[in-house]
Order: structure tokens, then C-alpha cells, then sequence
């Protein structure tokens, strides 16, 4: 064997040991399930409802929140059914737990009730989650037993322990409650990522794109025609009359006008009032909350003319230069808090109260 073919075989042994190694330290991350800290998470999340003089400056182009990286525990539940049969019946457990000899066949697994969506198929019916106009603002989850659970699960409406926080902001008449929910989930380190996708409120779907410009077009077309009809002069004439009277005022094309979003693979397929990601995570002992969502308010902007023709067209057609948008106010806040205190997240046009509460399996156990 030369020295070439021995450098190559001594190479690729390296390679294949360093690429082991890192795969086995990737596994290592995540504790076996035996491990887990599992811990009670409760949330309250509000909007404000009294005028607020705000002195933040928020973009109008939507911060864009991948919630295909959170664990959607709200989908299942609003796409839940109750048939009579099913209702009073246990969980399952995963199929390769179960034996052949000892299949069940009298208990209901996770999720089996929503339907598989395949792209182009005219017969998959809508989702209820479709079809919400409104979420519930109280989750009254089905609750399951941590000592065989494989993921985070919601826990029903008896566990809440902040009904009555929740209840004196609304006494005070300044929020409206959006979402009340409580869940139990194993936490973990940071750099695991485990993060809980939570949507509530009205859906807008139907009325907007998630970057917040509507579904329907400006009419363009119209106004060309209606342009088309009169003669070069007299349009040039009726636009200098709207000059000197102030009437329209040419622009550069406005770079902060919100632009439709380039890459929306990780978006949500439905638009919700509230939507984003909540991430609890230990740092040694140290619980912490990392919370990203955008909170969405129906407005008017002025459309995003991009030259001097469409200003002019806008000009010559006597209709509004402005809008109906969907305004994203982004709610990003990062803290380390102690278990089973109350702790509350303040900003100009939302706010969030929450709990976690320690469980039997919180402690440390390696």
C-alpha cells in the first residue's frame, strides 16, 4: 500500500469517528424521557383596550415568526370532535409500546381526529380551525399523566390557578382577555429549542396575507380604463390643478411601505389576532421565558405606489390613496423567573401574566 492510498484510508477512519462523535453528542442534548423536568405552565394573554399615548415607533412590515419550529398544542384542540362513543374513552399508547399480543383497540390516540391535508385534494373538507372566526379565550384541555407522556399535553380549565387575576383586569375594563391555557411540558436547555406555538383572537384569514396587505386587489385596471377615455391634455391639466391646490404630492417610492414577504414556508397558513412562539428553558436550575409573537390590528395605510404613473393614476381617479392593512405589533421579551410566582410582561398593546409551577418530575434526576 503507498503512502497516498494509506493518507486516504487514515482520513476517511477520522472523518467517520469525529462525524460519530458529533451525532452522539446531538443525541446527547435531550435527556432519555426517563430524565425529563417536567414542569406546569400557565398563561394569560391580553390586549389593552384604553387609548395609550405610545411612544414606541413600530414598522409597518410585519416581523415574521416561524411557528412551524413550535409544538401547536391549540390546533388539535380546536379540531377536536366529541362523538359519544370515543368521548369517555383513555388515551392509547404510542403502537410500538404495544405487543401483538396486547393491541388495544378500546382507547383513541392523539390527534387521530384531524384530517391529513394533501395539496390539490378538492374532497379534504375545512378544518374547524378554518372555519373559527374566534378562538376560545379558555382552554379546557383533556389533562394526561407525565410519567408516560412523549410530549407537552394541555391540562383542563380546573388546574387554573390565575382565573381570578385574569378576571380583576377585566373588572378594571382596561384588556380583553385573549387566550387562557395551561399545559405540562418537559423543559429543557436553550439551545434544544422545545418552543410552544399559541395563536388566539379574531382570524383574518380571509381579508389578509400575513404580511398584513389585503387579499384584494386596487382596482388598477378601472382606473386605466377610465384614464384611457380622456385626452393627454386634460389629464395633465386636471393633475397641475391638484398640484396648486395641494391636492397630491409626488413621492419617492416609500421604503418603509410594508412589502409581501419573500419566503413563507415556515408562516402560518391562517392569520390569527395573536400568534408567535413561547420558549421556557433552564439555564443549570434557572427557569427562563423567551416570548416572541405579534399582535395584529386592523388600520389604513397609504398604498405603496412604486412611480410617478401609479401616483398619477391614483391622482386622476378621485378614490382614497389609502389601504385597509393589517398592522403586526411584535412583543419580544426575555426574563428569568422563579417557580410558582406570578410574573407579568408588560408592552404598550399587550401584556402576559403567567405561572410555572413545579411538578413531581421537576427535579433534577442525573
Amino acid at each position: 500500500m503507498n503512502k497516498v492510498a494509506l493518507t486516504r484510508i487514515l482520513t476517511t477512519a477520522i472523518a467517520l469517528t469525529l462525524s460519530t462523535l458529533s451525532v452522539t453528542t446531538a443525541h446527547a442534548q435531550v435527556p432519555d424521557r426517563e430524565y425529563w423536568r417536567w414542569f406546569e405552565v400557565e398563561v394569560v394573554l391580553f390586549k389593552h383596550t384604553s387609548e395609550q399615548t405610545i411612544r414606541e415607533q413600530f414598522p409597518l412590515q410585519v416581523s415574521a415568526i416561524p411557528i412551524t419550529l413550535g409544538n401547536d398544542l391549540l390546533t388539535p384542540y380546536h379540531n377536536r370532535s366529541y362523538p359519544a362513543l370515543r368521548g369517555g374513552l383513555d388515551s392509547c399508547e404510542p403502537l410500538a409500546e404495544q405487543s401483538e399480543l396486547n393491541l388495544r383497540i378500546d382507547c383513541q390516540f392523539e390527534h387521530e381526529d384531524v384530517w391529513i391535508p394533501i395539496p390539490g385534494n378538492p374532497l379534504t373538507p375545512p378544518t374547524r380551525t378554518q372555519e373559527l372566526a374566534k378562538t376560545d379565550v379558555i382552554i379546557d384541555g383533556r389533562g394526561g399523566d407525565i410519567n408516560s407522556a412523549r410530549q407537552a399535553f394541555l391540562m383542563p380549565e380546573s388546574v387554573h390557578e390565575l382565573t381570578e387575576t385574569r378576571q380583576q383586569l377585566v373588572n378594571k375594563g382596561l384588556v380583553k382577555p385573549l387566550l387562557h391555557v395551561a399545559w405540562r411540558q418537559p423543559v429543557f436547555s436553550e439551545r434544544d429549542n422545545k418552543t410552544i406555538r399559541l395563536f388566539a383572537g379574531e382570524q383574518f384569514t380571509n381579508e389578509f396575507n400575513y404580511d398584513g396587505l389585503t387579499k384584494q386587489s386596487l382596482g388598477g385596471t378601472s382606473v386605466e380604463r377610465r384614464l384611457q377615455q380622456g385626452s393627454l391634455v386634460e389629464q395633465v391639466e386636471t393633475l397641475l390643478q391638484k398640484v396648486d391646490a395641494e391636492q397630491v404630492i409626488f413621492t419617492n417610492a416609500d421604503s418603509q411601505a410594508p412589502k409581501p414577504l419573500d419566503d413563507t414556508s415556515q408562516l402560518p397558513e391562517l392569520i390569527w389576532e395573536l400568534d408567535g412562539l413561547l420558549h421556557i428553558f433552564l439555564i443549570g436550575n434557572y427557569l427562563h421565558i423567551d416570548s416572541d409573537f405579534n399582535l395584529r390590528e386592523t388600520t389604513a395605510i397609504e398604498s405603496a405606489m412604486s412611480d410617478l404613473k401609479q401616483q398619477a393614476q391614483h391622482a386622476l381617479s378621485g378614490k382614497s390613496s389609502e389601504q385597509p392593512f393589517l398592522r403586526a405589533y411584535p412583543f419580544k421579551q426575555r426574563r428569568r423567573v422563579i417557580s410558582h410566582e406570578t410574573h407579568y410582561f408588560d408592552h404598550p398593546k399587550m401584556g402576559m401574566v403567567i405561572q410555572i409551577r413545579r411538578t413531581d418530575l421537576s427535579a433534577r434526576r442525573y
